[in-house]
């Protein structure tokens, strides 16, 4: 048989080879003789992945004419990256409180914290593989892509091994993730009502109450707060969050300010302010004062007097009531928040004159020969140099501060809306920017928008109680 009655076929990437044997013309049958498939694979470089049976098949005539695949290469296997196996559930401090179908809080399951004990395993490290090395049908060999290591978790309050793979809590506590970071702090306990022969708490922590928090009593945290019971005439001020399973009876003697959300039952004659959302299921004759949004959409939602102003919006489905008691909600950017802006763009503007004057004095000493320098012109320059590292320091904090007042306004512009799924009750007042919409019918189903072109405040059509318009 001639070799070129053999017709040889490699992909560009040499991971595959075909073959196919010509069919013999004429009468005479000739069949490739033992080894010849073989050889003629060696001598085109073929010497990897060669399959056997395949080039077993080639030798018998039936395969004539037929591209049989005779080698494959093998891919590379690449390595699999490095990762965390959590061996606990953790909270996370980006979670919102878990929604029921009518928009009520699910106060019980929102009021489980994530405990650990000491010493308990919460994380193992799985490494990144290698990989396996792959080849071409001319025995060349192809490196993996190796996988990437994962850095150490970061956080407090947990202990690693030597070896890097085991995560354990370094005490007991509660474990939440906050953006990247595994947090395990301890928990401040009340096993019971929180009354005047406990006192007040003051805690780096969270706080959890199992019962009530009388009135006159104060809890301050740098964590969350959490209140399986009531709350009476008392102060909460946490840096987190303040979630409470009952509600709240301030009697006009409570406060409540928090940096993270505000969740509670109901809320009545208080005062609350807080830098997240406030979730409640109705709002008696409260000052509130929310830099998100509110939600009291729940079956039993309503916001019933006070002041309740929410910079992002504010959903409700009932507000006001049958009695026309005065109620106001408030959402957008404020007058108190544009007077803000201008106190702080005045007082960059005066930091800067100040900052641009020490300058100046400081190039006028700088500009003093050194044969000239006297002792007392460097403790003066000293002085100088140090009033305007603490005035830039000043100025720079004062100046994240405004961006961020701005970007909260911004997002307020962009977001403000009050919408009531139930009736609003004459007597009720829609106040955005500084205007303010008064209601004096009852009505139903509405929305309220601040026009920027108009500088009003803007009503979709409702439905009122003496028909439609």
């Amino acid at each position: 048989m001639e070799k070129d009655w053999v017709v040889l076929k490699i992909d560009d990437e040499r991971m595959s080879v075909s073959l196919t044997v010509k069919q013999p013309e004429g009468e005479q049958q000739l069949c490739p003789p033992d080894g010849f498939i073989e050889s003629y694979l060696k001598e085109n470089g073929i010497t990897a992945g060669i399959d056997k049976e395949a080039v077993a098949m080639l030798y018998k005539p039936e395969h004539y004419g037929q591209d049989i695949v005779v080698a494959k290469g093998k891919p590379p296997i690449n390595g699999h990256d490095g990762f965390y196996e959590f061996t606990v559930a953790m909270e996370d401090d980006k979670s919102k409180p878990i929604l029921k179908e009518d928009g009520s809080v699910d106060y019980i399951n929102s009021l489980k914290l994530a405990m650990i004990k000491k010493d308990d395993l919460f994380a193992v490290y799985v490494p990144p593989t290698p990989g396996e090395y792959g080849y071409t049908v001319c025995s060349e060999m192809i490196p993996p892509i190796k996988g990437k290591d994962l850095r150490k978790l970061r956080g407090k309050g947990f202990n690693v091994s030597e070896d890097g793979k085991e995560y354990r809590a370094a005490l007991d506590g509660r474990i939440r993730k906050n953006e990247d970071q595994i947090i395990i702090e301890s928990v401040y306990e009340v096993h019971g009502d929180l009354d005047i022969q406990q006192g007040n708490v003051k805690f780096n922590g969270d706080v959890e109450v199992k019962g009530d928090v009388r009135s006159g009593l104060t809890i301050e945290t740098d964590g969350n707060i959490y209140i399986h019971g009531h709350v009476g005439g008392c102060r909460l001020i946490a840096g987190g969050s303040i979630t409470i399973r009952k509600g709240v009876q301030g009697r006009n003697k409570c406060t409540m300010v928090s940096k993270g959300d505000i969740v509670c039952n109901f809320m009545e004659r208080c005062i609350a302010s807080t830098g997240g959302d406030l979730y409640a299921n109705y709002i008696l004759d409260s000052d509130v004062a929310v830099k998100g949004k509110i939600y009291a959409n729940s079956r039993q939602g309503v916001i019933i007097g006070g002041n309740v102003s929410a910079m992002q919006g504010i959903i409700v489905k009932e507000v006001g009531n049958t009695l026309g008691i005065a109620t106001t909600l408030q959402s957008g950017v404020s007058s108190e928040h544009i007077q803000d802006a201008i106190i702080y763009k005045d007082q960059l503007e005066k930091m800067s004159n100040d900052m641009e004057l020490l300058n100046k004095n400081l190039k006028r000493f700088d500009a003093i020969p050194g044969n000239k320098r006297t002792k007392e012109n460097e403790e003066l320059r000293m002085r100088i140099l140090r009033a305007k590292v603490i005035v830039a320091a000043d100025y720079k904090k004062l100046e994240e501060k405004l961006e961020q007042l701005n970007s909260e306004m911004e997002m307020a512009r962009e977001q403000a809306v009050i919408k009531i799924t139930g009736y609003a009750y004459g007597g009720t007042k829609i106040v955005m920017g500084q205007n303010t919409f008064a209601i004096k019918d009852d009505v139903r189903d509405v929305e309220y928008r601040y026009d920027e072109d108009t500088h009003e405040v803007v009503q979709t059509a409702g439905v009122y109680k003496r028909g439609q318009y």
